[in-house]
């Protein structure tokens, strides 16, 4: 385990996997969770890229899993300072370490969008987002969009009022959430456009900045990050050389991938190797 010292020095938890020196291609992936996801799902895709060559991060956002207070009620935190308090700290710490490596990111749902959040996006040479998306309600699959908007417009945010956070362990939903995640994840349900929602709120935005490569892939059964969904962030990133790509279950082949599915070891020929091809080409 590591500790990360975030911009405001919050400490951040986080694991360094690194390769073999006869393996090793001079670059370092850093791996952007999912919304109230803990590291640890990302172990056995991390660990098949430090087989392959590649030094790898995974870390906790603030408020989550092994990043989180003793005491979450009454804790500040929301998904902007995961961009611009953590993540931009997760990329200093990994120049500093590694200064003569390529770093390479893969964010997961929540984990793509916050890489526009922060102005050290420059530091990054290759992009994929697997889901990331803005949570407007509207993108989500027409089947499941009621069950989504319920959980996460009315049964969150009233369970979250009477805790003081989102008490995600406890109801065995993923990992405990800060009251101001949820807050602003919310409030995403009033505007269709994410960028100038926050903009206006007074935060500076990075999008524009990355220049580099951006690979965004959904997932045919995802509810969450739909075609529509995943759209909104890569049309972000402007001035990146960027592709988009929709994998179908068939081409896989598999029955369900889901938001989370890609992770599983079961994807390691399939899913993984695509994606490890693509980061060796940068």
């Amino acid at each position: 385990m590591i500790s990360i010292p975030a911009k405001d020095g919050y400490k951040l938890a986080g694991k360094l996997y690194t390769t073999s020196s006869n393996l090793h291609k001079s670059k370092v992936l850093i791996i952007n969770s999912a919304t109230a996801v803990d590291k640890k799902l990302y172990h056995h895709y991390a660990s098949f890229m430090t087989q392959n060559g590649y030094h790898v991060i995974t870390y906790d956002y603030r408020g989550i899993a092994s990043s989180r207070p003793k005491k979450l009620r009454g804790f500040k935190a929301s998904f902007t300072d995961w961009g611009k308090k953590d993540f931009s700290a997760v990329l200093d710490f990994t120049k500093d370490k590694f200064p003569d490596h390529k770093i390479v990111t893969l964010g997961h749902s929540i984990g793509g969008t916050i890489i526009g959040m922060t102005e050290n996006n420059i530091q990054i040479s290759g992009i994929i987002n697997i889901g990331a998306q803005t949570a407007y309600y509207k993108d989500w699959a027409k089947d499941q969009k009621t069950k989504i908007y319920f959980m996460w417009h009315i049964l969150f945010p009233a369970i979250t009022r009477l805790y003081g956070y989102f008490p995600g362990k406890r109801l065995r939903m993923l990992e405990d959430i800060p009251k101001g995640v949820i807050d602003q994840w919310h409030n995403r349900r009033k505007y269709t456009d994410m960028k100038t929602q926050i903009e206006a709120q007074g935060v500076q935005l990075f999008y524009h900045t990355y220049a580099a490569k951006l690979l965004t892939l959904g997932i045919e059964d995802d509810p969450i990050g739909t075609e529509s969904a995943i759209r909104r962030i890569h049309n972000l990133f402007e001035a990146s050389e960027k592709q988009i790509e929709i994998i179908k279950l068939s081409s896989v082949p598999t029955r369900k991938i889901g938001h989370f599915g890609f992770f599983s070891r079961k994807f390691e020929d399939t899913l993984w190797t695509k994606t490890l091809a693509w980061f060796d080409d940068i």
